[in-house]
């Protein structure tokens, strides 16, 4: 089996890669630029070329290929590059695509860096290809920038207190590999959501478990768009907003019966936020002793 796989050296990308790996499939990973494509593990083919900008080069990478998972980085030609690559997986004679989208898609369509979403999920179930859509939640990883505030005792993350069904990227990742490799996933949604509801609150009790210190929320929408407005285009600092103030306003929550499908897809329990903060905690040198 051969899957290319676009979007294969991000935060679930790359974790992707190495699982199809793993069961011994080929991979073909399509990249920007060269620097991308020198990082990837040395087993994996890689193409480097944009969709919009190189569609010769772009299209011949979809040639030869069993399937084709696609996740596209938030950029303001989303709709479009995902457009190109149904387009490209079609002529190709491409049978599967698998496509990550994010859970609440329709709740929350209004919101910039998420309505194209919406358009390429119709764009690829109107192309006579077998889909499978998977729709995460919000990503434990989202953490990673966390450090410097909790090292001032302080959660700043605003999720809220409704909560969140956050989910390890390593178990979108596992998920999207065993729909990629196995029968009986054509034509299926799935919400990919983490074992419990996640609130500021409930996160920030769960840092001060594993600091051995307190550890206060102080989540604020508009204060985490100041202190993040230098390190994201202007465009998706404001869409993140918007999407965090959906969040604060309504949740981002989940089912048991979503909760019970994501364990089917993995066949094992979900990761819980405690195993990921306390492995976080210690690879940052941070742990309680």
């Amino acid at each position: 089996m051969k899957v290319l796989v676009i979007g294969g050296t991000g935060k679930v990308g790359s974790i992707l890669v190495r699982k199809l790996h793993e069961k011994n499939v080929k991979v073909r990973v399509l990249c920007r630029n060269a620097e991308r494509a020198s990082a990837l593990p040395k087993d994996v083919e890689p193409v480097v070329a944009d969709l919009v900008q190189n569609p010769d080069t772009s299209a011949e990478a979809f040639k030869g290929v069993d399937a084709v998972f696609m996740l596209n980085p938030l950029t303001p030609s989303e709709g479009v590059e995902a457009g190109l690559a149904v387009q490209y997986a079609r002529d190709a004679g491409v049978r599967r695509f698998v496509y990550q989208s994010v859970h609440g898609l329709e709740e929350m369509s209004y919101i910039p860096h998420i309505a194209a979403k919406l358009a390429v999920e119709r764009a690829i179930t109107s192309s006579g290809m077998q889909w499978t859509f998977i729709r995460p939640n919000y990503f434990f990883q989202n953490d990673l920038t966390a450090k410097p505030a909790l090292e001032k005792g302080l959660y700043t993350a605003p999720v809220g207190s409704i909560g969140v069904a956050s989910v390890d990227t390593g178990d979108i990742a596992e998920a999207e590999a065993n729909v990629l490799t196995e029968t009986g996933h054509e034509n299926q949604i799935y919400n990919l959501v983490g074992p419990a509801v996640l609130t500021g609150e409930s996160c920030a009790a769960t840092w001060s478990d594993v600091l051995g210190r307190q550890v206060r929320y102080v989540g604020n929408v508009d204060g985490w768009r100041a202190a993040t407005r230098e390190f994201m285009p202007p465009w998706l600092n404001y869409s993140v907003g918007l999407m965090y103030k959906n969040i604060n306003d309504r949740g981002m929550l989940s089912e048991a019966e979503d909760v019970k499908s994501a364990e089917t897809l993995l066949n094992r329990p979900l990761r819980t936020y405690r195993d990921f903060v306390g492995q976080l905690a210690k690879t940052w040198g941070i742990a309680a002793k």
